[in-house]
């Protein structure tokens, strides 16, 4: 019986409120192990780059609602083609697994793309072998985007690796790659980190390891300069504001210059010197098709920000009493006066306090919301009415005398004649 009791007191105590729950959130991830972006003559588009596409793409956005969404592709040709290709032909682009809460569907699966959509966590991961030919051939491309939240914080986590990433038919090769940003908001401050590392570069066959994660091997710039390829080391940074943190590694950047390599490379003179005059005029532009491409190797970001929920008021709890702005003119009542200062002559006119509407005692007339007048005349007419039925009942049923002297009124039937 002890035990039960105990049982019984746990139950019905309210259960500690956490001030860290969180209520309002919004969170997002992307992430991308290599991105190609092509600038050429032969599109006629009046924007730089004229082509891009993404390898191995994942992108994860959840927000309160709550709202989820996921996209996984291991080839995705931007936003502008990926999201906007069924407005413009009807049809969605293919090449893609997509996941959505509370649309649906909650998940959706394609040969190396897997994307998920739930209320509390929305996650896709892209990884497949990717070769272009003559331009670029990656092993272990992979890349995952994660954004959950729960009761205490509000978290989104990036992630990109590739074990060889293989340009130009193996002309500059990198291994080990791994880029990672994850952001978290608990409500009351933001936090992340961003990292990156690369084991090692090879180029035209000589290698060199990568020592110090924040800066280039020595003698690899002088390396590729002949090349006509500029390198941009990666740089990784976590903004925090508020309640926000934006964790994002900007991914290793190489720009080819086409042209230039081609020369370095010997085939210019080929192209130019002996197979463009055998074609016709229209399709020498052909042997030209780029003039520079850029190749990203490595881009995250992740975002949170996150809000605590506010504390519910209860529902019978008294609304708080404002005080009535004190008048222009009015003194301390005597007693409760304020000390004098010396110079100003205290105002000799006073205010009698007025006593508050609370404190009055209330009569029995009193109805909330209904006159006091309206009331009794409604009892007045009720009984009004009252006596009118009964003297309409006794001149019905015999309330004049009988001339003969006989009794009036309703017999009484349980009496036998």
């Amino acid at each position: 019986m002890r035990y039960a009791l105990v049982l019984l007191l746990l139950l019905l105590s309210p259960a500690p409120a956490r001030a860290s729950d969180i209520g309002g959130f919004t969170l997002s991830a992307h992430a991308a192990p290599v991105s190609v972006l092509l600038h050429t003559d032969l599109i006629p588009v009046p924007a730089e780059p004229q082509g891009e596409v993404h390898l191995s793409y994942t992108q994860t956005e959840l927000g309160a609602g709550p709202i989820g969404r996921s996209v996984a592709s291991s080839l995705w040709p931007g936003a502008a083609v990926g999201t906007g290709l069924p407005q413009l032909l009807g049809f969605a682009y293919p090449v893609q697994a997509n996941a959505a809460h509370p649309g649906g569907p909650a998940d959706q699966s394609q040969p190396g793309m897997r994307a998920a959509a739930g209320a509390a966590k929305a996650e896709s991961y892209a990884g497949a072998k990717q070769e272009v030919p003559f331009l670029l051939t990656a092993d272990g491309l992979s890349s995952s985007s994660v954004s959950t939240v729960s009761a205490s914080e509000a978290r989104s986590t990036a992630v990109t690796s590739a074990q060889t990433i293989s340009l130009l038919a193996g002309v500059v090769v990198m291994s080990g790659v791994r880029f990672e940003s994850v952001a978290v908001s608990d409500g009351s401050k933001g936090s992340g980190t961003s990292t990156f590392s690369v084991a090692e570069f090879t180029v035209l066959g000589q290698k060199f390891p990568v020592k110090a994660p924040d800066a280039p091997p020595d003698g690899l710039l002088k390396a590729l300069e002949p090349l006509g390829i500029t390198l941009t080391w990666p740089t990784a940074a976590t903004k925090l504001e508020a309640t926000s943190a934006t964790s994002s590694s900007r991914g290793l950047t190489l720009t080819v210059d086409v042209l230039a390599l081609r020369t370095k490379l010997g085939l210019g003179g080929i192209l130019d010197g002996i197979v463009a005059p055998l074609l016709p005029k229209e399709l020498a532009p052909l042997l030209n098709p780029l003039r520079k491409m850029v190749v990203i190797v490595g881009d995250t970001e992740a975002v949170a920000n996150a809000s605590v929920s506010a504390p519910l008021t209860p529902p019978d709890a008294p609304a708080p009493v404002v005080p009535p702005p004190p008048l222009a003119d009015a003194s301390p009542p005597p007693g409760l006066g304020t000390p004098p200062v010396a110079g100003v002559t205290p105002p000799s006119k006073s205010v009698t306090p007025v006593a508050s509407a609370r404190t009055r005692p209330r009569s029995l007339l009193d109805f909330p919301g209904v006159p006091a007048l309206l009331v009794l005349a409604g009892l007045g007419v009720a009984a009004a009415g009252a006596f009118g039925m009964k003297s309409f009942g006794t001149f019905l049923l015999g309330g004049a005398p009988c001339p003969s002297g006989h009794p009036t009124g309703v017999p009484d039937l349980r009496v036998s004649p």
